[in-house]
């Protein structure tokens, strides 16, 4: 499984998201390759899952590809509910 963190151009926010999505599958045992992205790199990756912000929903509607959005990229507690209900 590859999955997408997704920012802002130029934003750190995508690094923070991978980093606390890697803990989030390494302390559960889910095997899955993070990469980080900005917004701008999302239309020539190919993945199974975008994670990203509320505020870049509209922008990436268009994308075939399942999406989990949060609303604080530090929040680890509520990415990890969200990542695992999608995970199932």
């Amino acid at each position: 499984m590859k999955i997408l963190t997704v920012c802002g151009m130029g934003s750190g926010s995508s690094l923070i998201l991978k980093m606390n999505v890697d803990s989030i599958l390494e302390d559960e045992g889910i095997d899955a390759e993070v990469e980080a992205v900005d917004l701008g790199s999302v239309g020539g990756a190919i993945a199974d899952l975008i994670i990203s912000t509320q505020e870049l929903e509209s922008k990436l509607e268009d994308y075939d590809i399942k999406k989990l959005f949060v609303n604080n990229v530090i929040d680890k507690e509520a990415l990890k509910v969200k990542l695992l209900e999608v995970l199932k």
